[in-house]
């Protein structure tokens, strides 16, 4: 049996749950391979890769060389091209290296599926407008909220968003007052221990939030929202897990017939962090 050669490239990466997740897949699905935690120090990132595919099948991307990954491949995905980041990347039959983003639609598949919350007609307030706000927004926009609000401590990062992705509209977080139906968080401040600077009103007893981050316990960022009122709230390793079997599927779909189980992986994994 060939043994796949996969890994994760970016800095950090010692805390990756990437090769847990699918060396899981993999032994639901009767594939071999080894995943690997690539370590890439600022500027190297496309003498790492090209290392890394001279005996590689294909690779994951972490921050901060999303960006560095779309730059890198000969084709991308248009989901990768709107944000400009790539988390995959793979061999097309012709040897060109492609890439994906399996953000977006690992974090609605969490939404939809896993959660059972709504994004179709909603009010949906994200906050931040970073990267990992970039490679959700099209994959959110698609599902047709009522409303989507992206807002950001620096308003021309949010402005910019605004332009590069119709449908969206950017809000000073000084202007917001209405409560939504869904607040997700995109930034890293429960990473850092920062405290958002969001007013309360935007949370009600009816509104869903979601932590694009995870770890043990309930993440900052939901506890905050859990002290506004007594509302649902999801941490990001549903997204985490679902964007990786979509990243499986892409190296691995011509030889299993259906996708691995994403539930039992998610079950595992929180049961570790708790």
């Amino acid at each position: 049996m060939r043994r796949f050669r996969l890994g994760v490239l970016g800095n950090p990466v010692a805390h990756s749950r990437s090769p847990e997740i699918h060396q899981q897949f993999a032994a639901a699905m009767g594939i071999s391979l080894s995943y690997e935690k690539v370590f890439v120090s600022d500027g190297t990132f496309t003498s790492v890769a090209n290392d890394f595919l001279d005996s590689g099948f294909g690779f994951n991307i972490t921050l901060p060389c999303k960006r560095d990954a779309w730059q890198f491949v000969d084709e991308a995905s248009e989901g990768a091209n709107q944000a400009e980041a790539v988390n995959t990347v793979s061999r097309t039959i012709d040897g060109k290296l492609r890439g994906d983003n399996t953000d977006g639609p690992g974090l609605v598949n969490d939404l939809l599926q896993n959660l059972g919350w709504p994004v179709y007609d909603s009010k949906i307030l994200v906050i931040g407008a970073g990267g990992a706000v970039s490679g959700v927004l099209a994959s959110l926009l698609a599902e047709g909220p009522g409303v989507l609000h992206v807002t950001n401590r620096t308003p021309t990062k949010a402005q910019q968003l605004e332009k590069k992705f119709p449908g969206a509209t950017a809000v000073a977080i000084e202007r917001l007052q209405e409560s939504y139906d869904l607040v997700i968080n995109g930034t890293s401040a429960g990473l850092s221990h920062q405290d958002l600077e969001i007013p309360g009103s935007v949370i009600t007893g009816n509104t869903r939030c979601y932590d694009m981050i995870y770890g043990s316990g309930i993440t900052r960022f939901n506890q905050w929202c859990q002290k506004q009122a007594e509302c649902d709230v999801a941490d990001g390793l549903g997204m985490l897990v679902e964007q990786a079997v979509l990243a499986f599927m892409i190296w691995f779909g011509g030889q299993v017939n259906t996708a691995p189980d994403t539930q039992a992986v998610i079950n595992t994994i929180r049961n570790e962090l708790d």
